[in-house]
């Protein structure tokens, strides 16, 4: 990666007396920089002491980029781009706090949705845990570092021009970067695997649960798959931080071939998780209010996709960059708020549950009219209560919450056997 292609290069005849400037830049440039700057002055209009001029002068930045690049190592082009933009009075370019602000506002908000999920599972609350709720929780465990490695990159750079930083500081960032990739494409189909476990505690019909177990099983051979990618992207492994100066022999993939692959094929499993319960949903015998509330619940994954779209769109600057601290600000928010709004949108049907047990009247009632699942009348008193009781599966003896109550009614708290 040759970085080096500003206005900013003319200025590094600043202040030239030409043969007193020199002296000074000496000082400061490298001398590849030097050479091409003495071979290179006199093709310019301006006076070598004008730097004003030299700064606009857009013939001699071409001549003299075309002359660095060809000579220079990519340290020595930095350190003259950050000489030369500085005797330009370039803008100071910094937006890190998008980087730390976004990963920690969206990390805190995707920390309460879960919070309220765990806290609509406990048994005071109605609520049994289930294989969706630890999917969930191993999640979490990602998204937490997550959140706190946007700290981390802001702090060292990320969000800044790369001239401006020093080496060490991009190759910090570039392997935190390593890292933060590897649980981001963990927490992906794990968000995605938890929903599908929460699909398996409330539909008991046969051919979903095997078109379900084959989503989660996809969703697990992606996680693997694109693991292994990502650790062995370049050989020998440290070459995902240290590729970059291109001062050393690294072979990697491209990158931004396999960034895009992850990308599509999340999106296609998003749309199939989002679209897999939809069936089922319609075939409910709920009121039209709540009918309409549950089937809008459970296709919010729609805002996931947008998001993948969103960073998706950000990925066509990703492998043309020669300003990485910069450039990948715009994809590392995108798959911040990605997980974040995977979280949240995997935690709704279980906060639902705890709202409607604040205010039952907020959601509407089920129909008192007999369902695909089943109705039981308990008396208390003098009339009497429909509740709507768990249906056993023919094929096995587990037994399913209806979509209904939401594994989190006072009818569920009356059986014995749940769901795993």
């Amino acid at each position: 990666m040759r970085l080096f292609s500003t206005a900013a290069l003319v200025a590094a005849l600043f202040a030239m007396n030409v043969i007193a400037g020199m002296e000074q830049l000496a000082t400061v440039l490298p001398s590849c920089a030097l050479d091409c700057m003495v071979t290179s002055v006199s093709q310019s209009s301006c006076q070598a002491a004008d730097q004003k001029c030299l700064c606009n002068d857009a013939h001699y930045t071409a001549i003299l980029q075309e002359c660095v690049l060809a000579s220079c190592t990519v340290q020595q082009s930095l350190t003259t781009k950050n000489v030369t933009t500085s005797a330009c009075g370039d803008p100071i370019r910094d937006r890190t706090n998008i980087v730390s602000h976004t990963g920690v506002a969206g990390g805190v908000i995707a920390l309460v949705a879960f919070i309220l999920r765990m806290t609509a599972r406990l048994r005071c609350c109605g609520g049994v845990f289930g294989a969706d709720d630890w999917t969930m929780m191993l999640t979490m465990a990602f998204l937490i570092p997550l959140s706190a490695l946007s700290v981390v990159l802001a702090n060292a750079g990320l969000g800044k021009d790369m001239w401006t930083l020093p080496s060490n500081n991009i190759t910090h960032i570039l392997y935190v970067y390593f890292w933060d990739e590897l649980i981001y494409l963990s927490i992906l189909p794990l968000t995605k695997i938890s929903i599908c476990c929460f699909y398996l505690r409330i539909f008991p019909d046969r051919k979903f649960r095997n078109a379900t177990y084959i989503t989660i099983s996809l969703n697990l051979c992606y996680w693997i798959a694109f693991i292994l990618i990502s650790v062995f992207q370049c050989r020998p492994i440290p070459g995902a931080w240290h590729r970059w100066y291109e001062e050393e022999n690294y072979k990697c993939n491209h990158i931004n071939a396999q960034g895009w692959a992850a990308a599509a094929l999340n999106m296609v499993l998003d749309i199939i998780v989002m679209i897999l319960p939809l069936r089922q949903l319609y075939g409910l015998n709920l009121s039209v209010k709540r009918k309409s509330y549950v089937m809008c619940m459970f296709s919010l994954g729609i805002f996931v996709t947008l998001v993948s779209i969103l960073r998706l769109n950000s990925l066509i600057h990703f492998a043309s960059t020669t300003n990485l601290t910069w450039d990948y600000v715009t994809v590392g928010y995108w798959s911040t708020i990605e997980c974040d709004v995977g979280v949240v949108c995997a935690c709704l049907p279980a906060i639902r549950s705890l709202l409607r047990r604040v205010s039952p009247g907020l959601f509407g009632d089920t129909e008192h009219a007999k369902s695909s699942y089943g109705l039981n009348s308990h008396s208390r008193g003098t009339g009497s209560q429909f509740a709507v009781v768990p249906v056993q599966s023919k094929s096995d003896d587990r037994q399913f919450y209806p979509l209904g109550d939401m594994d989190n009614s006072d009818e569920a708290r009356l059986h014995h056997k749940h769901p795993v």
